[in-house]
């Protein structure tokens, strides 16, 4: 009687232990999936994101429903998309939402391509621009090519009918920062291409700006980097040049989400979160938010919080299954 009272013992505890064990795969670190729910994982996750441009409200809108999930997310602005893809690549816990692809980043993406990894099932953002542009004021200018062989319509105003556009700019391209692609793009042409009159001037996201508004203001000649959709191609009333050399890429460009490449594994509903939202992102929506942000000068955690808010139905599909 004691020994068989022994072995149903035995028996009880054999079951238990196997059941902590099965328990323990299906909610420990990085497993997926607990009661056909996906579990949170590391509830740690860094998200960083270019603070100038239209990166930010798609950005902090998905940091904010990761906080709804129950993620620990920290937001990091950084001034360029070299930095973008170095952080991701260091860090386990992070993804951006500012790839440019398939030509504007593809420098960045090759070299830590063995460190990421690329969503694109569907883009965030299709139908992306990026090139040179110029103010629409500038009527005669409307390709690349003419940079060099037109007259600049506001000098021909002014009186300066003899000078070409190239000398009513002195040469110059206004840029951005360096270590954004559209600079590599643009700089690689001037080397050895049809821009090799030209010069390219640096600086940061927002001094160019500054520069951009004042020639608008003064009606003067101007071109510069540029990427459509951006808030401040709504805000000013600016024209993207032709590319028929293909300096810039393909007319295919789109934005998508670039994940460390253990991101998936250690977080994963963060992951199927984010990627959610990628199917699912509006554009439209994004560029009311960029003007709350840019435009009207509202905090941009305040504005992004307000969309979540706002939108329960779109975010309850994008939480659904999702264990808290």
């Amino acid at each position: 009687m004691f020994k068989k009272s022994s072995f149903k013992v035995l028996g009880l505890l054999a079951t238990l232990a196997l059941a902590i064990v099965l328990s323990a795969c299906g909610n420990g670190g990085n497993g997926s999936s607990s009661g056909g729910n996906t579990s949170l994982g590391k509830k740690d996750v860094n998200i960083p994101y270019i603070a100038s441009d239209n990166s930010t409200p798609r950005s902090l809108v998905i940091a904010e429903v990761l906080k709804k999930a129950g993620y620990n997310v920290t937001t990091t602005p950084v001034q360029a998309s070299g930095p973008l893809y170095a952080s991701v690549s260091q860090d386990s816990d992070s993804f951006h939402a500012s790839g440019i692809f398939p030509s504007t980043d593809k420098s960045f993406y090759n070299k830590f391509k063995s460190n990421l990894t690329v969503y694109d099932k569907k883009n965030l953002v299709d139908n992306v621009k990026v090139g040179l542009a110029v103010p629409k004021y500038e009527q005669d200018i409307d390709s690349i090519s003419d940079l060099n062989s037109k007259k600049s319509t506001t000098s021909s105003n002014t009186g300066n009918s003899s000078n070409s556009f190239g000398k009513s700019v002195d040469w110059t391209i206004q840029g951005t920062d360096a270590r954004n692609g559209v600079m590599k793009q643009t700089k690689s042409e001037l080397d050895d291409g049809q821009l090799d009159k030209y010069s390219l001037k640096e600086s940061s996201d927002q001094d160019q700006f500054k520069t951009i508004q004042k020639a608008y203001k003064q009606q003067k000649p101007i071109v510069f980097t540029a990427m459509e959709p951006s808030w401040f191609s709504k805000e000013l009333d600016i024209k993207m040049l032709k590319d028929p050399e293909k300096i810039y890429g393909k007319d295919d460009e789109h934005i998508n989400l670039v994940f460390n490449k253990n991101f998936k594994d250690d977080h994963p509903a963060a992951y199927t979160i984010a990627t959610r939202i990628s199917d699912n992102w509006s554009k439209d929506d994004e560029e009311k938010l960029a003007k709350k942000i840019f435009k009207d000068n509202k905090n941009p955690e305040d504005v992004a919080k307000d969309y979540v808010d706002n939108h329960d139905t779109k975010v309850d599909k994008w939480l659904k299954g999702i264990d808290h």
